[in-house]
């Protein structure tokens, strides 16, 4: 799924303490896995806000959350001992977010340097990646 130009998808892992009435009130919609430990979310622009808060609040430590849209994609850390880090996907930023989704994950920097195709990995994404990484969406 490709979402609208203010959209963004998210795959949601890593938030038990985060119920779906928590994200519906916030106006996101549960696209996938509604009540299980994995959702697939379609998050309006004006609902991003309080979503990163919500993430960066209530997410396992040990997680990091994705948020992909149409022209960037942002990226929150949730360390080990609590430290929430929330980076932008860019060229400056490129290596720093693989090494934390390798250390995270348990993959080899090798697997995650790529991260548009890291990404594309989760099928939820693939489509939206695709066209990212390609260039074409806009």
């Amino acid at each position: 799924m490709i979402p609208g130009p203010h959209e963004y998808l998210s795959f949601l892992m890593g938030a038990g303490a985060i119920g779906d009435e928590e994200l519906t009130n916030l106006g996101i919609k549960i696209l996938q896995g509604a009540g299980s430990a994995f959702r697939g979310l379609l998050i309006p622009a004006s609902s991003g806000a309080g979503y990163k808060e919500l993430v960066r609040e209530k997410m396992t430590p040990g997680f990091w959350n994705d948020i992909v849209g149409r022209e960037e994609i942002l990226f929150i850390f949730k360390l080990a001992d609590g430290t929430v880090r929330e980076l932008a996907f860019s060229e400056a930023s490129r290596s720093e977010i693989a090494q934390l989704c390798s250390s995270l994950n348990k993959d080899p920097i090798e697997k995650t340097s790529d991260l548009p195709r890291y990404l594309a990995g989760n099928p939820f994404y693939r489509e939206l990646i695709a066209a990212f990484h390609a260039g074409s969406v806009g």
